[in-house]
């Protein structure tokens, strides 16, 4: 089986209904700094990331801005919590690729933006979690 490219752990999302309740539990208690803040009206969902003490991973909480979100649908099945895992690769079309051939279709096909593209594997395609894989560089939260 030929490697999907993968750079390294980019970060960790989780999904809740007020990300402000979450912020004390991750500034105060575990020492994260929040970095950005961000919204989406197109996806129905707002989030702030923060960076990881001793590391360069970042933390995201996500949480949804409208009551048809993909995110409240999510809340309202599994309540909060992990919602994906996302690692960085070298090429997102390769890694499309690698998958198909071991039967994976990504979730939702490869998506670009103007300084990124991404993918998702679905959680029943990857043991339970959701995995987004992208390559480029976030915009500037």
């Amino acid at each position: 089986m030929r490697s999907l490219g993968i750079k390294r752990l980019d970060h960790v999302a989780m999904a809740v209904r007020n990300v402000e309740e979450y912020l004390p539990l991750l500034t105060e208690f575990l020492g994260m700094k929040v970095v950005g803040r961000w919204r989406s009206e197109e996806e129905k969902y707002a989030g702030v990331t923060l960076d990881v003490p001793g590391g360069n991973v970042q933390w995201e909480v996500v949480q949804p801005t409208s009551d048809d979100s993909f995110l409240t649908r999510f809340l309202k099945q599994r309540g909060p919590g992990l919602h994906h895992v996302t690692f960085q690769v070298e090429d997102v079309e390769k890694a499309a690729e690698i998958l198909r051939r071991r039967g994976i279709e990504p979730f939702g096909g490869v998506r670009t933006g103007s300084t990124w593209k991404e993918l998702f594997i679905h959680p029943r395609d990857s043991g339970g979690l959701l995995i987004q894989l992208f390559e480029g560089h976030w915009p500037d939260s």
